[in-house]
């Protein structure tokens, strides 16, 4: 009998919406993340391009690591909300099957507005295996690059 009536409280309508905001949240956040590589490789290969092309006065390519580090962080901040958002869906679904008071928290993501835990998630997501070595491999080819072609 418990069991039916979690399922019907599953299947109610704005606890299904509440969990489409979420996973539209967390979606675009994903897509956010994806986009600030995406434009890393773009601006950087069009730095580098300038950069040899017109053979500008800049003894390196030190000026290629800016928008590496900028979108980093920006990844890594898209990252750390992405994570704010699931650990809400998660902590919703959790109060549903505890049958604790969850209408509460309907169409509410909690932990936004917490900037500590917006902090602590972002300096974790810097440490991430979907961030660091990403950057970190741009970054190495960008000084190599530097380095061979002597920009």
């Amino acid at each position: 009998m418990e069991s039916r009536k979690k399922l019907e409280v599953l299947e109610s309508s704005a606890v299904q919406s509440h969990i489409s905001m979420l996973q539209s949240i967390i979606c675009r956040m994903a897509a956010n993340s994806a986009n600030c590589k995406t434009w890393t490789v773009t601006l950087v290969a069009a730095m580098l391009v300038l950069l040899v092309d017109k053979e500008m006065k800049i003894p390196n390519a030190w000026i290629c690591l800016i928008p590496i580090v900028l979108f980093y962080f920006l990844d890594c901040y898209y990252l750390g909300l992405e994570r704010l958002c699931i650990a809400s869906q998660n902590e919703f679904l959790k109060s549903i099957y505890n049958d604790k008071d969850y209408i509460e928290s309907l169409y509410k993501v909690g932990g936004l507005k917490d900037k500590s835990r917006q902090f602590c998630n972002v300096i974790g997501a810097m440490c991430s295996v979907s961030t660091t070595p990403f950057y970190l491999i741009v970054a190495i080819t960008v000084l190599f690059l530097g380095g061979i072609i002597k920009l």
